[in-house]
Parts: C-alpha cells; structure tokens; sequence
C-alpha cells in the first residue's frame, strides 16, 4: 500500500508541476505577444515619444536571443525600418542603432532583414539625408545625425557582407556616388571616414561596378589617406582599410600598383601589425575599475575618468580594427587567387608549361613560385609573417576576464577572438605561399604545427570557428615540411619528441569532434 501511495503522490506532483510549467510557458509567450503588440502601436504612433519609445523598447527586447524570430516572425523590421526616413532626429538614430544592432545578431538575420526588404528605407536614408549633408558645429542634434549616419553606413556593410542581394541594390543605387564624399578628414571626422572605409572594403572586393565608380569618383582621395602621417590607433586604421579599398579597387591584384605604392602599403600593414595588442589590452585592463564578490563595480569611475576610459577603449577597439582589416588584406594578397587567374586558360599544353616553370632542380612544385616576387619581398623584408603570427596570441586569461567583466570593454575580447581566428586563416595562406627560409625554417615550421596544436588540444576551446583555422594551420604547416636530400635528417628528427599519448590526443579529439571540416583537416594531418 505504501508503494502504491508513494507512486501516486509523485504523480499527483509531477502533474501539478507540469500544469503550472505549461501555465508559465503560456504566461510567458502571452507577455511576449503581448510586448510585441505594444511595440508595434508604440512605432506606429503619430507622436515622435510614442515611436521613439518602441525603438527603445524594440532594442532591448532583441537583447535577448529567444525573442529575435518573434521579431522577425511579426514584422517588426517592416514598422521600424521606415522609421529611418523620420523628420525626428532622435526617432532616425534610434532606428539606426536597433537594425545596426539586430544585423549583427548573425549572418541568417540579414537575409530575414533582406526578405523585410530592409534596404528601400536604407536606400532612401542615404538619398534623401546624405547627399549632401554636412554635421552642423552649432545643431544640437549634430552628433546624434553622426551617429546615424556611422550606424547607417554599419547596417549597410553588415547587410553586404551577407547578401549578394544587398551589393546589387548598392550598384544600383546612387550610394556608390554619395559614400566617396564622406573620406574628407577635415570635413568629417575620424568616425565617419572609417565606417565609410569599411564598407567599401567590402563592397568593392570582387565587384567590377563598384570598382569602376570608386576608382573614379575617391581614387585620389584614398591616394592621400595613406600617406598620412601619424601612428595613433585612428590614423593606423584609415590608413589600412584606404589601403584595402585601393587593392580592391584593383580587382584584388597588388601587382597592378605602382612599385612606390606596393612599397607604402605593405610599409602601412607592417607598422598596424607592429602594435602589441596584447601589451595595450594589459595596460587598458588596469584603468578597467573592478567587480567586488557581489558582482557591483568597487569603486566606479568618476564623470572625466569615465570619459578619459571610453577614449582608451575606443583606441583600442580601433588598434584591433586596423590589425584584423590588414591581416585580411595580408590573407587575400597571399591566396592563390592570382595564380589561378594567371592559368585561367586550362589547356593542357599551358599547363604543363606552368608546371615546367614552377618546378624546382628536385621536380617538386613550390606554391610559393607563384607569388609575384615584388610581393614577396615586400612580404619578406617587413617581416609580415611574424607579425601576423604574433596576432594569434590572446592576451592572459586574467586580463580577458577583467575586460570582460567591465561592459564598456567586453566588445574587445569578441575583437581578440575575431583577431586570433583571422590571424590564424591568414597564417595558413602564408604557410603556402613563402618559403621555408622566410617562416624559420622546417624547425620553425613545425614550432607553427606544435603551437596551433595547443590551441586545438591543450584548451579545449568551444570556438569551432579557432579551430577550424587552427587545424587548417596544422595540416598547412604538416604539408610544407617535406622531405628533401639537403635536410632529410633533420625533418625526421623533427618528430622525435612527439609521444603516443600525443597521437592519442589527437585521436580522441578526431572521435570527439563533430564538425566535418575540423574532421577533415585532423584526419588527413595523421595520415
């Protein structure tokens, strides 16, 4: 009887919990349905308080990722993407800081945005209130309109980074013809030539329109900017990203430049690449006030301290910026893009050519044969591998923690994150494109394989896109080291020190890992 009285009552519970756990879930989706109505009345109201106050509600309801389809599912993007083109300056920034921010959730967003055909509001933002505006010294909406616009021009770019559909609503649009006014430093500012500059970087690449209408309308323009002069964190930034926007102007071909000009710009990636990130994140944690046992700030920085820790946040934000966009341009300068053009025509008697001319004394084919030799000495005497090498390290962990803790600075350690990863796809282009001599031999090649395979193996990192890069650094470095009679002993000898429980390691981590390319790249590095 017992028995049967025990069963019962845990029946009896568990029913009465899973009532009251579908009564919270209906609660829960009734407030959620319930937010989302109000914030569709709100922007849809006449008074500028109303709309104003949606977005602001709006913006704090997509914080938190659950909520994100509901927006999407309702139509949300339909109500407030309009809202660009509002009279009210405080309604245009608000709208422009929510999609800004909403386009950033993820790349799958974009499209949903897409389909919200987000960009006829964008379109018309930039026809109708950037032709031919100038910031105001006297308006007291001034740096609200620049905020607009630098969030404008950041939607646009997330948008094109994910949609090929976007880049053709940009070719077809004047908007090509307005962004080039914007790279005048004196006229604008810092903030506005830089988000400019970003989204031509992206633009332009591989996109023959757009490098036919910036070429005409900026070229002289991006000519100045990198020859400013100047090292702070700013001036290193529009320097790189005007160095990228030439390159892609070129259809990505360095070669095409004047040798005066290969020379500057490579002088231009060595110097952003030069910076210690790690040293200026150190020195950044120690002006980041504290957290206590109870997670509340020790001792919050007064109004000025504030402000003088904003700049330094924002300097550092741009220092990683800089680095990130040139070891993008480092990465595309040493893909094989260029030799695959040189051999578009794919008959076999040209082929066999190429393979003749690439062939070394041994009848071995170099990758590195096919970089163009003004390139790689540039590449060679401004030490750029190394530098970019260096880029893969993250500052100490207690330095991550405290940047992290802080909210002003926790968008710098998503920015180390984003650095290392590039850093690392980078290092595999390289890899494959310099020679052994320059990358410090075979023995400083397989130090490249051993310390990629700490941050596969020893860390354990949950950030499948590190490793990813990091086992396409291992199978790189694993292919470059061969064996060949002027050091044949010394490539055996390399793997003396590697334990079975080193290859078991791997192993385990081969069985463990689910993601195919990662797969991919650690079975073929045993074989």
């Amino acid at each position: 009887m017992g028995k049967v009285r025990k069963t019962k009552a845990r029946k009896v519970k568990n029913a009465v919990v899973s009532e009251e756990s579908n009564e919270e879930e209906q609660l829960s989706n009734d407030s959620k349905e319930n937010a989302v109505q109000t914030i569709l009345d709100q922007l849809q109201g006449a008074s500028v308080e109303e709309k104003y106050c949606g977005l602001q509600t709006l913006a704090m309801f997509i914080e938190i990722p659950e909520n994100i389809d509901e927006v999407i599912n309702q139509g949300l993007v339909k109500v407030a993407a309009p809202l660009l083109l509002d009279p009210a300056s405080s309604v245009r920034n608000a709208s422009s800081g929510m999609l800004r921010n909403l386009s950033a959730v993820k790349l799958d967003i974009c499209d949903s945005l897409m389909d919200q055909d987000i960009m006829t509001p964008l379109t018309c933002y930039f026809h109708e209130h950037a032709e031919s505006w100038i910031p105001d010294p006297i308006s007291k909406s001034r740096d609200e309109d620049i905020d607009t616009f630098v969030q404008c021009v950041n939607l646009l770019l997330n948008l094109c980074e994910s949609s090929d559909l976007a880049v053709k609503y940009v070719g077809q649009s004047r908007i090509l013809d307005i962004l080039p006014r914007y790279l005048d430093m004196s006229l604008f500012g810092i903030d506005i030539v830089a988000a400019v500059l970003q989204c031509l970087f992206v633009v332009v690449e591989d996109n023959p329109l757009a490098m036919e209408k910036i070429k005409s309308n900026c070229q002289k323009q991006l000519q100045t900017l990198i020859y400013l002069e100047g090292t702070d964190p700013s001036q290193l930034l529009i320097k790189t990203l005007s160095a990228g926007v030439i390159i892609n102007t070129h259809g990505g071909k360095l070669t095409t430049l004047p040798i005066e000009m290969i020379n500057q710009i490579m002088s231009i990636l060595a110097k952003t690449l030069s910076v210690d990130h790690r040293f200026a994140c150190n020195q950044l944690s120690s002006q980041v006030p504290l957290k206590n046992t109870s997670g509340k700030m020790e001792d919050p920085p007064k109004i000025k301290d504030a402000q003088i820790l904003d700049k330094q946040i924002k300097a550092v934000i741009q220092m990683l910026d800089a680095q990130q966009s040139a070891i993008e341009i480092i990465a595309n300068i040493c893909s094989d893009e260029d030799g695959d053009d040189i051999n578009s025509d794919s008959s076999s008697e040209n082929n066999e050519i190429d393979e003749e001319i690439c062939q070394n004394g041994n009848g071995t084919l170099l990758t590195e044969d096919k970089l163009p030799p003004e390139v790689l000495e540039a590449l060679v005497n401004f030490e750029v591998f190394q530098r970019v090498w260096a880029r893969t390290e993250m500052p100490a962990q207690n330095v991550v923690m405290i940047l992290k803790d802080y909210e002003g600075s926790q968008l710098i350690c998503k920015k180390l994150q984003s650095l290392q990863t590039r850093a690392l796809l980078c290092v595999n282009n390289m890899i494959s494109s310099l020679p052994n001599a320059s990358l410090g031999g075979v023995n400083g090649i397989y130090k490249i394989w051993v310390d990629a395979g700490k941050l596969v193996f020893k860390q354990r990192e949950e950030n499948l896109n590190l490793l990813e890069s990091a086992t396409a650094v291992m199978r790189a470095a694993l292919d470059k080291i061969k064996l060949r009679d002027s050091d044949k002993a010394s490539d055996i000898s390399l793997f003396n020190d590697l334990a079975i429980s080193d290859i078991e390691i791997m192993l385990t981590g081969i069985r463990q890992c689910e993601v195919p390319e990662i797969r991919s790249n650690l079975i073929r590095m045993i074989s």
